[in-house]
């Protein structure tokens, strides 16, 4: 990820596009999934115990995506309402108002008397939208075209 430095982080661990070049550091991204997170409720089971359940109610949806820059597989976490209509497995697609978190977890542990702590950290994609990038054009040259313009020039010389 390329990063823009700035002296004024207000939103913590937040990474926007005004401090992060987004589309060099994540590179082509290429559709790959797009699953439903449901909403869990609390409720009282018959012992009196308050247990969870999903709820029919989408939460948000956790979205797989190809970084050919990363040369990974990511996930990037998306509103309940994003639509996914035209899109394929392994369309290019382009991110709106993409955000990264970063995250660090630190975990003591305790094995035939020795402690050791364990670190973990990492990185969560959010975007409002995605959309479908625009297919670029190759143009390719003519041969019959270079093939005629050379004998034009032969006809021209003579």
């Amino acid at each position: 990820m390329v990063l823009k430095l700035s002296k004024d982080f207000t939103k913590q661990n937040e990474l926007t596009e005004e401090f992060g070049d987004f589309d060099k550091g994540l590179g082509k991204l290429l559709f790959l999934s797009a699953e439903a997170q449901l909403r869990y409720e609390d409720y009282e089971a018959e012992e009196g115990e308050i247990k969870r359940r999903p709820t029919d109610e989408v939460d948000y949806y956790e979205v797989k995506l190809y970084s050919e820059a990363m040369g990974e597989q990511i996930e990037v976490k998306m509103p309940a309402d994003t639509s996914f209509d035209g899109l394929d497995y392994e369309d290019e697609v382009k991110l709106v108002h993409p955000s990264a978190f970063f995250w660090s977890e630190k975990e003591l542990s305790v094995f035939n008397g020795q402690r050791r702590v364990n670190y973990y950290d990492g990185v969560k994609f959010r975007a409002e939208k995605i959309e479908k990038a625009g297919k670029a054009t190759v143009s390719t040259p003519n041969v019959a075209t270079k093939s005629e313009d050379k004998s034009e020039k032969a006809s021209e010389k003579k």
